[in-house]
């Protein structure tokens, strides 16, 4: 979804914790998972350039020590459905 000037609206669950400090801290919630997220898919990207990870490439799943899993044991309800 790269429509000019526009964002697509997506929900989050973050520990309070870390909300209550991001907020004493001055930090765009947004602004910060936007950051991440681009430097994540840089990553992944890079995948193809020889750093020696695997990526599936029919899933586009990536499967490498701190990387969020595909999958959760527990079920949960998606926000976009």
């Amino acid at each position: 979804m790269n429509i000019k000037g526009k964002k697509a609206t997506i929900s989050i669950t973050l520990p309070p914790d870390l909300v209550e400090k991001s907020r004493y801290y001055g930090l765009n919630i947004s602004r910060v998972s936007e950051n991440a997220l681009k430097s994540m898919i840089a990553r992944i990207e890079s995948v193809n350039q020889g750093n020696g990870k695997e990526v599936d490439s029919k899933n586009k799943k990536v499967d490498w020590e701190g990387f969020e899993p595909t999958t959760s044991a527990m079920p949960r309800q998606r926000s976009y459905h």
